[in-house]
């Protein structure tokens, strides 16, 4: 365990780690404390609840998601590129190299409590609208041949990029083979032409 002094945004994105692969309801609090790496007492003085340091690591999921995927499209000449890069960007964020697929933090809070939860549902909402607005800054770009798209295209095609890679994530963590996995990102970047 640590001492006193903690410093409370190791511990968050320590949470958010365990929450990721394991859910909220299967994180026990005693699992919860010992990855956080901080006492009870630690924890109740610098946090509300557990449901607090789960909604807090939805935050922090999808501000450190957002930046990354900002930093990997950054120089992206093509809508192109830019779309592959997100998507492939989405792909190596959601794959955990000790377990497996860990799938995406959005999609897995989505299948176990979007449904019966207002707060965390709305919660989810701003992350599919990260995924979106970065697929739709990817859009925007020009494409290889040097069109643009209309902006009523843009809007509708990376709802339809997000949803589908949300998809391709709940099956990645189903056990979808490797080569099912590339075939369907060829797939969906197939739909861009």
């Amino acid at each position: 365990m640590r001492s006193k002094t903690f410093d409370p945004d190791e511990a968050l994105l320590a949470a958010l780690s365990v929450f990721w692969e394991r859910g909220f309801e299967n994180t026990s609090m005693p699992e919860l404390l010992e990855t956080m790496e901080i006492g009870r007492a630690s924890f109740y003085n610098a946090f509300e609840s557990k449901r607090d340091v789960f909604l807090k690591s939805l935050d922090l999921y999808f501000a450190t998601v957002d930046s990354h995927l900002t930093a990997l499209v950054a120089d992206a000449k093509s809508s192109e590129t830019a779309v592959a890069a997100l998507v492939d960007g989405i792909l190596d964020v959601a794959r955990n190299t000790r377990a497996g697929w860990r799938g995406c933090f959005i999609g897995n809070t989505a299948l176990e409590l979007g449904a019966h939860d207002r707060e965390v549902a709305d919660k989810l909402k701003v992350g599919i609208n990260v995924l979106k607005a970065q697929f739709m800054r990817a859009l925007a770009l020009p494409s290889a041949a040097g069109t643009r798209r209309a902006d009523s295209k843009i809007d509708q095609l990376a709802l339809h990029l997000v949803a589908n890679i949300q998809g391709l994530l709940v099956l990645t963590k189903s056990g979808l083979a490797e080569a099912d996995i590339k075939t369907a990102r060829a797939g969906l970047l197939a739909t861009l032409t």
